[in-house]
C-alpha cells in the first residue's frame, strides 16, 4: 500500500518518494538501539552472574590473600626473632669481654651503593664504587683489630673458652627436644603462671648429661620433691650451672669437672611432668637464658630453630 504526503505547493497529496538516505538513517537507528539494548543486557548479566573464568580468578585471589597473610605472619615472627637475637648477641659479647661489641656489624648497610646501577651515570658509578671500596677496607681493618683483641684476651688467660657454659648438656641434641626457656610459663600441674628459671630439654630416661664448662661441683642434692635430684657446678667468673630432675648422679661435691664430662643421667625425679633435664645458667646469681650460651656447638640453622621453639613454648615441664 503506497504512502502519501501532503504537498504544500500544489495543495494535493502526492505519493512519497523513496529516499536511500532516509532508509540508511532508519537502519542505523535500529542497529544503534539494538546495540544499546545488548550492552545493557550484558551489563546486567555480568553483574548478576560470574563466569567460570571470573570464579577461577576469585578463587586464586583468595588463595593468594591467605598465602600473603601466612607469609606476613611468619615474616613478623622472624623479624622479632632476629631482633631478639641481635640484642642477645650484644649481651653475650658484653658478658664475655666486658665491652660493647664492635660497630661494624651494624654499619655494613652503609657500604651499599646508592641508587639503581642501571640509571647511574658513569662518573657517579665510579665514585660510589671507590667510596664503597674505601669503606670496606675500613671495615676490614676494624674486623682484624677486633679479632686481634679477642686473641689477646684468650692468650692472656683472662677468659678460658672451656670455662664458659657454651655447649648443650645433651649430646646429639635435636631442636625438637627444646622445651620452655626462662620467663613466665604455665605450670603443668597447677596451670598457673610461674617464673621459669631454666631451659627444659626433653630426653629419654638414662640419657647422659654433660657438664657444659670446666668447674667444681658446688652441691649435690637427692630428693623426690621440687627439682628432684640435681647438681650445681661453679665455673668461676660468676658462672654457675644447675642440672635438675636427674635419674642418676655420677659426681660428688667438690669434684673437679672438665667441659663435656658426664655428671649424671636424665630422669623424672621431683615434680616433673615427663622425663627431661631442667638446665640453668646463672651469672652473678641471676638466671640467664641458657639458649644464649650454646653458640660454641650449634650451627646457625639449629640455633635459630631452637630459639624459635624456646620463645614460643608457653608451658614448662616442672
Amino acid at each position: 500500500m503506497a504512502k502519501y504526503v501532503y504537498d504544500k505547493k500544489t495543495g494535493t497529496f502526492q505519493p512519497r518518494r523513496f529516499s536511500f538516505l532516509a532508509l540508511l538513517r532508519n537502519v542505523a537507528g535500529y542497529l544503534l538501539a539494538s546495540l544499546l539494548v545488548g550492552v545493557v543486557f550484558y551489563g546486567v548479566f555480568a553483574l548478576a552472574f560470574d563466569t567460570d573464568r571470573e570464579k577461577q580468578l576469585q578463587q586464586e585471589n583468595r588463595l593468594l590473600t591467605e598465602e600473603h597473610d601466612r607469609m606476613a605472619a611468619q615474616l613478623a615472627l622472624l623479624d622479632s626473632t632476629i631482633g631478639d637475637l641481635q640484642v642477645r648477641d650484644r649481651e653475650i659479647y658484653r658478658d664475655l669481654f666486658s665491652a660493647d661489641p664492635p660497630r661494624y656489624f651494624f654499619e655494613m648497610q652503609d657500604t651499599l651503593l646508592s641508587g639503581d646501577l642501571s640509571s647511574m651515570r658513569e662518573d657517579d658509578l665510579v665514585w660510589d664504587s671507590y667510596a664503597v671500596t674505601k669503606r670496606m677496607e675500613s671495615v676490614s681493618r676494624q674486623v682484624t683489630a677486633s679479632l686481634a683483641e679477642i686473641d689477646s684476651v684468650f692468650a692472656a688467660g683472662a677468659v678460658k673458652p672451656t670455662a664458659i657454659p657454651s655447649i648443650v648438656p645433651l649430646k646429639d641434641f635435636m631442636p625438637v627436644q627444646t622445651g620452655a626457656s626462662v620467663g613466665k610459663k604455665i605450670n603443668p600441674f597447677y596451670k598457673n603462671v610461674r617464673e621459669h628459671t631454666g631451659l627444659d630439654l626433653v630426653a629419654p630416661v638414662g640419657t647422659p648429661v654433660r657438664c657444659t664448662a670446666d668447674g667444681r661441683v658446688l652441691s649435690v642434692v637427692r630428693s623426690e620433691k621440687g627439682m628432684g635430684n640435681q647438681v650445681t657446678v661453679d665455673h668461676g667468673g660468676g658462672f654457675r650451672t644447675c642440672y635438675a630432675h636427674l635419674d642418676e648422679i655420677n659426681v660428688s661435691q667438690g669434684q673437679t669437672l672438665k667441659q663435656g664430662a658426664v655428671l649424671g643421667k636424665v630422669g623424672q625425679s621431683g615434680s616433673c611432668f615427663a622425663p627431661c633435664l631442667h638446665y640453668e645458667v646463672l651469672r652473678d646469681g641471676f638466671a640467664q637464658d641458657p639458649v644464649n650460651y650454646f653458640f660454641a656447638e650449634l650451627d646457625p640453622a639449629t640455633y635459630r630453630d631452637m630459639m624459635i621453639v624456646a620463645l614460643t613454648t608457653g608451658q614448662s615441664m616442672d
